[in-house]
């Protein structure tokens, strides 16, 4: 019972090698037999082992979610300055405060949360029947009831409940795309193969949630549950810590920063107030108040939120979705790309390409070998081969194939690697045979295998699919001898499978997706190094990197001959055109953790269940959402809708401009802060108050949030985005170009707002004239000197109209508020005077040509 419990949950890697034991041997280990188990047994173990389904780890709900985003620590510095709103009786502050609050952790925790219903998916790829062998009696059962020693009785159709180790196979072929990225159906038998096998090897087995393509068998189920192959990786996929992103990294950053700027200026500037401008205690107590208000950027996470957002709109439109928002801006720093084969760089759809040899007499050889042109074959090589018979042989060699008694029939196994036919027409009896090049030419008649063979062999290393056929006439003995042996041919193919006439070969193809070529062109211009990691055979990865552009890198394979490299050895290899062949799961995996250790930030691309936990992994997953399984799209942080390669470009592209357009935004933002505190400080140094109360405050950051981030996520994308490097993955997002940007804000607002408020001041202005200029100064100053910190000041208002936009409503809005005696009094200003509103506009004109001039002799803005 022991043993029964360790195959059923067996950790990664550990556990009997099924698939190197003999079928007897494994139901002697199970305890079972050809009969199946009793169902008294079946439940003991049943109930011992438990369901066979996925145990799902606890998932957050959403209220844990929703919860969390109040420890982070700009959101606590907020509920700070809330409850002390309260305690000074600022109730309307303090409720538009909790507001903010509570609308940023709304919108983190509606984006974060991961629907990830990852152990859900598997079960939906899992049969929701299984038929087996209880008490010696086909029945059908639940597949959650499918315990280790079951007896599956398989056929074409079915999708494999278990993990099991084949007792008998007739043609049966097995889809493990999923798990393998084999883009053709694989051969089962009942013979044993090497314990080192690889997965896609591993003929003696099938796998669950695999579709049974062709034939039938039965297997005796080894594994369930979590101990089953898709178990391990979606239990891989689901534990995976998620990484952070440069944008999480940044906030933490300036999450500090900003942390102790609050409190050095909430207490200083009121300390200045007393003790150098001499202004009242209690009036200084409220200016401290005020002050926090100004410095904490409480809308920065609600800005840099609307800027992802937006940016993911229009990610979707070009047929990108974002499941998590930083997943679009980590896109522009990625440095590597790990993509699939089967399915993202190819269609994953096998084509005729070519037939070499007399094709009529090829197509008829091939057709009669796998049982005429109504076979019902679900193999898609089958199918092609008989939608071209069909079009190309004449209706008499059809009819011939569809009426002539059937001698004998070998379907394909793993051991022979061929199938075989033999029927009878007028002419006499017939073999044909198809399979393996190797296989086939072995049974050819003398000389006539050379070369047949070098043209497979040439055609192979081109990434390729060849089958060749060859056939014979049957003698009268042999006819005989088939005829005693039954329908099913008996033993005697040995015998007949010799001396054959070769016919010639049948080339297929997995095509290029539309526009891959061009694609991996421009990401190779852009500074992302492509890498193919595949499943399939590396010769084929390395035929699929060429036709696809791909540099000639070096060609691995996955496995034990991956496993044999230490970690410095296979990171030197990890170049731009690397193909990595027969890699499995944690191969995939390894090698995102490798990059990632060594500074990279890696991107993976992938569709099936095999892809998921590298999916989950890596800094950006991008899964397939049309073909793309469950496992893989809830792994992912980014599902391509349209399943196209080039919109991985697209994306990366764009990545890049919301990644640029937020580092401009945000040093927009925070510079203005910092202008906001150096009026506020130049004022009471001045012995004057505040230039603005907290209703301005309140109106001048609505224009500068909302605003500044719906113009700046709408610029389009620069054109030299895919033309440059990344920027380094150890970089800082508050870097020297960051922080001179924000000086270079910081210092034309304030010298925009700060003169316009003295002078109003020093002339005869009453305090609301004075804030009126202020204010007007600040609404028109800010928008302006934003417009010089984009990436083309110069471009056509109607490449983005929000631009534009924003500044008409900004100035007006402020002219509004400042000559309009209704608006005014509503934020407590006086209108100024002709005289007072020129004054206000050259010092506004007067700053934004410093910003000009900044703009012009300092290369940061470009680099931000």
């Amino acid at each position: 019972m022991a043993r029964t419990n360790e195959a059923t949950h067996p950790p990664a890697g550990a556990g009997p090698a099924w698939h190197a034991m003999a079928a007897d041997e494994a139901l002697t280990t199970l305890g079972s037999g050809r009969e199946g188990l009793s169902s008294r047994r079946a439940g003991e173990l049943l109930d011992r082992n438990g369901p066979n389904r996925q145990h799902p780890r606890k998932q957050e709900s959403w209220l844990e979610e929703f919860l969390e985003s109040f420890t982070e620590p700009l959101q606590l510095l907020l509920i700070v300055v809330a409850v002390l709103s309260f305690v000074f009786g600022e109730l309307m502050d303090a409720l538009a405060i909790l507001g903010v609050i509570v609308l940023s952790a709304a919108v983190e925790t509606t984006s974060e949360v991961r629907a990830s219903r990852a152990i859900t998916a598997l079960e939906d790829l899992s049969a929701p029947h299984a038929r087996v062998l209880r008490d010696g009696t086909r029945v059908s059962v639940d597949a959650a009831a499918v315990v280790p020693g079951d007896v599956l009785v398989l056929e074409a159709g079915d999708i494999i409940a278990a993990d099991a180790r084949i007792l008998d196979a007739h043609g049966l072929r097995v889809d493990e795309s999923m798990l393998t990225g084999e883009a053709v159906s694989a051969g089962k038998s009942t013979t044993a193969v090497a314990e080192g096998a690889d997965l896609a090897s591993r003929s003696s087995l099938v796998f669950a949630g695999t579709h049974v393509m062709d034939g039938q068998g039965t297997a005796v189920a080894v594994s369930t549950g979590p101990g089953t192959e898709l178990g391990r990786i979606g239990t891989a996929a689901t534990t995976q810590a998620e990484q952070r992103t440069p944008l999480q990294q940044a906030m933490k950053e300036l999450a500090r920063l900003v942390l102790i700027l609050a409190v050095l200026v909430s207490v200083a500037v009121p300390l200045l107030g007393i003790f150098v401008a001499g202004q009242r205690p209690q009036d200084m107590l409220l200016t401290a108040l005020t002050m926090v208000f100004a410095t904490v950027p409480e809308e920065l996470p609600i800005l840099v939120t609307v800027l992802l957002a937006v940016g993911g709109l229009q990610l979707a439109r070009r047929g990108a979705l974002l499941r998590r928002l930083a997943a679009g801006e980590a896109l522009g720093s990625i440095t590597h790309l790990l993509t699939d084969k089967t399915g993202t760089l190819t269609q994953n759809r096998l084509v005729l390409h070519e037939v070499r040899g007399t094709r009529e007499r090829v197509l008829s050889v091939a057709l009669a070998a796998q049982g005429g042109p109504s076979a019902g074959s679900k193999e898609p090589m089958e199918q092609a081969i008989a939608a071209a018979a069909a079009k190309e042989l004449p209706l008499r060699d059809l009819q011939t194939l569809m009426t002539g008694p059937v001698l004998g029939v070998w379907p394909f196994d793993p051991d022979r690697q061929r199938v075989a036919r033999a029927w009878q027409d007028g002419s006499g009896a017939w073999l044909a045979v198809g399979g393996a090049p190797e296989a086939v030419l072995a049974a050819a008649r003398a000389g006539q295998a050379g070369d047949w063979s070098a043209q497979a062999a040439s055609l192979a290393a081109q990434g390729r699919r060849v089958i060749a056929f060859a056939s014979r006439p049957l003698s009268d003995r042999e006819t005989l001898m088939l005829a005693d042996a039954g329908p099913d041919g008996g033993p005697v193919a040995a015998e007949l499978e010799r001396d054959l006439s070769v016919a010639g070969l049948v080339v297929f193809d997995d095509p290029l997706r539309e526009g891959v070529r061009e694609a991996v062109a421009e990401l190779h211009g852009a500074g992302v190094a492509t890498l193919v990691v595949t499943g399939d055979h590396p010769d084929t990865g390395r035929a699929v990197a060429s036709a696809a552009g791909l540099a000639a890198g070096p060609t691995l394979r996955g496995g034990a001959a991956l496993a044999s490299m230490d970690d410095d050895e296979l990171a030197g290899r990890l170049v731009d055109g690397t193909v990595v062949g027969r890699a499995t799961p944690s191969d995939k995996l390894r090698l995102v953790r490798l990059l990632q250790s060594r500074g990279h930030r890696v991107a993976v691309t992938g569709d099936g269940v095999n892809d998921a936990p590298a999916l989950a992994a890596a800094d950006v997953g991008i899964a397939m959402g049309l073909r793309g399984t469950d496992l893989a799209r809830q792994a992912a942080g980014l599902v391509l809708t349209d399943d196209a390669y080039p919109t991985v470009v697209r994306a990366v592209e764009k990545g890049r401009s919301v990644a640029s357009q937020l580092r401009r935004a945000v040093a927009f933002y925070l510079g203005a802060k910092v202008a906001l505190v150096a009026a506020m400080t130049a004022a009471l140094l001045a012995g004057h108050p505040v230039p603005f109360a907290p209703a301005h405050i309140v109106l001048l950051e609505l224009f500068m949030d909302i605003g500044a981030s719906l113009a700046f996520v709408s610029e389009p994308v620069a054109p030299a985005a895919m033309c440059r490097p990344p920027r380094p993955a150890g970089a800082r997002f508050v870097d020297r170009d960051f922080l001179t940007a924000l000086s270079a804000v910081g210092l034309t607002l304030a010298l925009a707002v700060i003169p316009a408020y003295l002078i109003l001041s020093a002339t005869g202005a009453d305090t609301g004239q004075a804030r009126a200029g202020a204010v007007f100064a600040w609404l028109a100053g800010h928008v302006l000197i934003a417009w010089t910190l984009r990436a083309r000041p110069g471009l056509s208002w109607r490449a983005n109209p929000a631009f534009p936009a924003w500044a008409a409503a900004a100035t007006g809005s402020g002219l509004a508020a400042v000559t309009w005696p209704p608006a005014a009094a509503a934020l407590r200003l006086t209108p100024l005077t002709g005289q007072q509103l020129a004054v206000t506009v050259a010092a506004v004109a007067a700053a934004t040509a410093l910003a000009v001039l900044l703009r012009r002799f300092g290369a940061s803005t470009a680099r931000l």
